[in-house]
């Protein structure tokens, strides 16, 4: 007993090596690779945001799981990209009421040029003109810049939480709010060894890496969700 005892000390930390019991992560992946192969989109959907595509790349057949990584775990919080779409909105209000005093000021010279550029776009333009042309190109461009960077800012907030959002996202639970959430990303590689069938009908041993995270957080334990396969 001692000498396995010490024995198991040797074993290192960072991996834990599957021995005969099968652990959790082998009923997950036989579903989620189950569900691949069928092309059960719902289910997949629910499990992963990533999708292993019958039709070009192939499907597992069968796995073993070799080993698996002790859990990272990693702070979440969304504080930042909420600032940051905060600040975006508000510097693109206050473009658009420095714009409108620039518009209602100079209105009538604005429409003449306009109009001027849709009845006859080759009409020379008085000095004056091309002064107002070349100001009310500077607003537009602006308006369009500020409408970018705000739906950038939503965009990195839509992409920052998605992995939340899959993972807590349940049956009888709230949604998830990015402004009171505070919490963390748990993440561990499983190693598989599998057997995959190509779309010609031809079989292939694959090592995957496949990763498995999850959120935690408010008091909320979110469920696996499989962020990346490597080796396909």
């Amino acid at each position: 007993m001692k000498k396995l005892a010490a024995a198991l000390l040797l074993v290192p930390a960072t991996i834990i090596i599957v021995g005969c019991s099968r652990p959790p992560e082998q009923q997950f992946l036989t579903q989620y690779f189950r569900a691949a192969k069928a092309r059960d989109n719902t289910t997949v959907g629910r499990m992963a945001a990533v999708e292993i595509d019958p039709r070009t790349q192939g499907s597992i057949e069968d796995f073993s799981i070799t080993s698996i990584s002790e859990e990272t775990r990693t702070p979440l919080t969304f504080t930042a990209l909420i600032e940051a779409e905060a600040k975006a909105k508000e510097t693109e209000q206050a473009f658009l009421k420095t714009k409108i005093e620039y518009q209602n000021a100079n209105i009538k010279a604005i429409e003449e040029v306009l109009k001027i550029e849709q009845t006859n776009s080759t009409a020379k333009l008085t000095p004056a003109q091309e002064k107002i042309k070349a100001e009310w190109k500077t607003w537009r461009e602006g308006i369009s810049a500020h409408a970018k960077a705000t739906a950038s800012a939503t965009a990195a907030i839509k992409s920052g939480t998605g992995l939340a959002e899959a993972s807590l996202t349940q049956p009888g639970q709230p949604a998830l709010d990015p402004k009171t959430f505070t919490g963390e990303t748990i993440k561990k590689d499983v190693v598989v060894a599998a057997t995959m069938k190509t779309p010609d009908g031809a079989t292939a041993q694959k090592t995957l890496t496949v990763t498995i995270e999850r959120v935690a957080g408010n008091g909320r334990e979110g469920r696996p969700i499989i962020t990346k396969i490597a080796g396909l």
